[in-house]
């Protein structure tokens, strides 16, 4: 796991975030982008029980609203109303 899949993890810009719990400046990928002990799953829509047949991008189907839509697995469901982690 990554920096950027922690749920303490702010982002700033495309290749740095900020570390909620250590105020310090963060590599979103390559290297130093390796997650801390304190590592906290961030939520994601491919982490949810809602979604469903994901194709070889990370493109699936979210199923917890009454209407079917797309979604990709690394879409931060932070403020989804139907999250429920699988």
């Amino acid at each position: 796991m990554k920096h950027l899949d922690c749920k303490n993890y702010i982002h700033l810009d495309c290749e740095k975030g900020l570390c909620a719990l250590d105020k310090a400046v963060v590599p979103s990928d390559g290297e130093g982008s390796e997650a801390c002990a304190r590592f906290l799953p961030a939520e994601k829509c491919g982490l949810c029980m809602h979604f469903s047949e994901p194709d070889r991008h990370g493109i699936g189907t979210c199923g917890g609203y009454a209407k079917a839509n797309w979604a990709y697995a690394s879409m931060n469901a932070v403020t989804c109303t139907s999250f429920k982690a699988s």
